[in-house]
């Protein structure tokens, strides 16, 4: 018994079980000697006091070690008060039109409140929500002026992207957001985010999820007697135009299906709708003047627009080619009746929303018009193209190597693709190409395709007119390079010289450099070429193209080398 005494009481290595000092002065002690030599350690003040008054504090699910994570990763980082205001003034010019659901007074007079302490008392002890804040800043990002960029402490716009994205981006990710309309409305300007190829979640997947969680709040049934029916409606218009577009820029499916997935009522033209309103508000006034009523019906007239983009428009690229044939008939009729669909449009289009090539406009708001009336026009020949490529691709005197004319009257696929450049040449002119949207890349590329093969199925190489169409391309696509990731490697496929002017070189120095090799694994459904970009082409017509091309660049590579 007393040797298993012993044995119970023995030390081991030299630790005992009444220490003569506590087991952490050691620790204590280094710890102390740090702190003495380099400060104490940095903790982080409660996360309320983190941000500006203005601002809502993140969801209270939040646990710290959450909060710690966004502190770390930039969430809680806010511009300062006058470049958020410079940043949501190019949001109220250039994103709002496009979007139209915030409440253009309530978020100004906030940020006001927050710049000069003066508040506005119908506004008074509401907040903004943090992840729509940072939404807001990143959209306007992309059109705000390069000063303001550098005054806020970014080092080129696309590091303000980048780092505006992330601040939204993670907060949605940990879930900061109570209110699941407003997470709607801040993944809606996610969707703006550039074709970045480095990211698996580019505006395609954002779209999807924003679909998701709209279905999720039943945005998309009529509840009329719901005391947010204005913004409900509004948004999910808002959604469907933005799926639209992105599916016909990217030439892939929409997400929602117009006529089986929406119970909500198509948007009136009068003024007593409920559009008109988010564009006259006193802070709408200011910046759209009287132009604020043309504003709502370019919106209005969008989403008319964006409903004869069938729901089915590119799922046959998903096909067999063999199956092609079997589906000519009722396809084809699908298509004329979408033909006759847009042609009424066109042809119900107001007259003061139209767009005219207009030679010296001044005025700020003018100016501001007149890009939204070109958009406008764009979209329209984008899906004019389309429907027509694919009725000529369908027909049974479908020819790839026929030559384009413009002359043709049975050519409208080249006639929509002159008349978008000439409204990129007018943009060019008036400054304004910048202020184009991220879905207007492929458009571009699909247009400077179409000018490539005119240009070589002419009688001559030098013809100017079909050569200027093309440099307009490039030089569009080349000034939308610092706002969005692919453009100017398009620009490099249509044949944008490195390291020369695009605007001096010969016709023949262009089409030499006409990145052909990239140009066909685009055609391919599996190539990779995710160090470039995410647009691909897709369409049998543009990919017979394509096809048809490389033979004559690489001999006019060789006869010019």
């Amino acid at each position: 018994m007393k040797e298993r005494g012993l044995t119970k009481h023995r030390p081991t290595r030299r630790m005992t079980r009444d220490a003569t000092v506590l087991s952490t002065y050691p620790l204590d002690g280094m710890i102390a000697e740090v702190h003495r030599l380099l400060g104490p350690t940095w903790v982080l003040p409660p996360y309320d006091h983190l941000l500006p008054p203005h601002l809502e504090n993140p969801s209270s699910r939040l646990q710290q070690d959450d909060i710690d994570f966004l502190v770390r990763k930039g969430a809680f980082d806010v511009l300062e008060p006058q470049s958020a205001l410079e940043f949501f003034k190019a949001y109220i010019r250039h994103v709002h039109p496009h979007v139209p659901f915030l409440d253009l007074d309530r978020f100004s007079a906030l940020l006001l409140e927050w710049r000069t302490g003066y508040g506005n008392a119908v506004y008074k002890g509401q907040k903004i929500s943090l992840l729509l804040f940072q939404a807001v800043m990143f959209s306007g990002a992309f059109f705000v002026d390069l000063k303001h960029i550098y005054a806020a402490g970014f080092l080129s716009r696309r590091s303000a992207l980048d780092s505006l994205f992330q601040r939204a981006r993670v907060l949605y990710d940990l879930d900061a957001e109570d209110n699941k309309l407003t997470a709607v409305q801040a993944l809606l300007l996610m969707t703006y985010w550039y074709e970045n190829p480095e990211w698996h979640k580019d505006g395609r997947h954002w779209i999807g999820v924003c679909i998701s969680l709209a279905y999720n709040v039943e945005l998309h049934l009529d509840y009329s007697g719901h005391p947010d029916w204005s913004l409900r409606k509004v948004l999910w218009w808002c959604i469907f135009t933005r799926d639209r577009l992105m599916s016909l820029g990217l030439q892939q499916p929409p997400i929602i299906k117009d006529q089986l997935q929406s119970s909500i009522p198509l948007l009136a033209t009068d003024q007593d709708d409920i559009v008109a309103p988010r564009f006259n508000s006193k802070i709408g006034l200011s910046y759209y003047a009287n132009l604020h009523e043309r504003l709502a019906q370019i919106f209005i007239h969008k989403t008319y627009l964006c409903r004869c983009v069938p729901d089915d428009l590119f799922s046959w690229n998903c096909q067999p080619i063999d199956t092609l044939p079997s589906t000519k008939p009722s396809r084809r009729s699908c298509l004329w009746l979408s033909k006759m669909e847009l042609d009424s449009w066109l042809h119900e289009l107001p007259e003061d929303i139209s767009f005219h090539p207009t030679p010296f406009i001044t005025d700020e708001s003018d100016l501001l018009l007149h890009s939204h009336c070109a958009w406008l026009k764009l979209i329209y020949l984008e899906l004019r193209g389309v429907i027509h490529r694919q009725l000529d691709f369908l027909s049974e005197q479908y020819n790839s190597r026929q030559r384009l004319s413009i002359e043709a009257p049975d050519c409208p696929v080249l006639q929509s693709a002159v008349e978008f450049t000439m409204i990129l040449q007018d943009l060019h002119e008036k400054h304004l190409i910048s202020y184009l949207t991220t879905t207007s890349v492929p458009m571009i590329l699909r247009a400077g395709i179409l000018h490539i093969q005119e240009i070589f199925l002419a009688n001559s190489i030098s013809d100017s007119a079909s050569i200027r169409r093309l440099l307009h391309c490039i030089l569009s696509l080349q000034q939308l390079g610092s706002r969005y990731g692919s453009a100017l490697f398009v620009a490099s496929l249509l044949g944008a010289p490195k390291g020369l002017s695009v605007v001096t070189s010969t016709p023949s120095e262009i089409l030499s450099h006409v990145d052909i090799e990239s140009l066909g694994r685009l055609t391919s459904n599996f190539s990779d070429c995710s160090d470039s970009t995410v647009i691909k082409i897709r369409e049998p017509y543009d990919v017979d193209i394509v096809s048809g091309l490389k033979s004559k660049v690489e001999n006019l590579k060789i006869a010019t080398s």
